[in-house]
């Protein structure tokens, strides 16, 4: 898990090719012409997914086998659970859908405002749209990367 301001992204790159290209979409800042849904970026290795929902106080804890996840919330706020995966109990599994549900205490919860960033690793389980208090509308992107 790394979180941080969107605006010191770069200090990552080098990790992967998938994760540089992801940064280089970052660093334009042109989230608000995205339409809702998909956005290829580069076919299946990196593409971006636009959506709004309002938090919630309970929500599903996830986790990925072949993705890294990286998410931007562009209005409103939310915090996300985080907690790495040997310490969950994994419920459900659908590999064509890249989806691992698990059950557990989380090990860190990160909240999200517009400028913030996390990027969850396939041994992150991640719990996001997770209020802050009250249930608070969305606008979030999230990057997903090959690994």
């Amino acid at each position: 898990m790394i979180y941080g301001r969107i605006d010191r992204l770069d200090r990552y790159r080098g990790l992967s090719e998938n994760l540089d290209k992801a940064l280089d979409f970052l660093s334009t800042g042109d989230f608000a012409a995205l339409p809702m849904g998909t956005t290829e970026l580069d076919g299946e290795n990196v593409f971006v997914n636009r959506f709004d929902y309002d938090t919630v106080p309970q929500s599903i804890t996830e986790g990925h086998l072949r993705y890294t996840d990286i998410h931007v919330v562009l209005e409103g706020e939310e915090k996300v659970g985080v907690a790495d995966v040997s310490q969950l109990h994994a419920t459900e599994r659908r590999e064509q859908e890249d989806f691992v549900g698990f059950e557990g205490e989380f090990g860190a919860m990160c909240t999200l405002r517009p400028g913030d960033f996390l990027i969850v690793f396939s041994e992150d389980a991640h719990c996001p749209k997770l209020w802050t208090g009250t249930s608070t509308g969305v606008k979030k992107i999230v990057v997903k990367v090959k690994e």
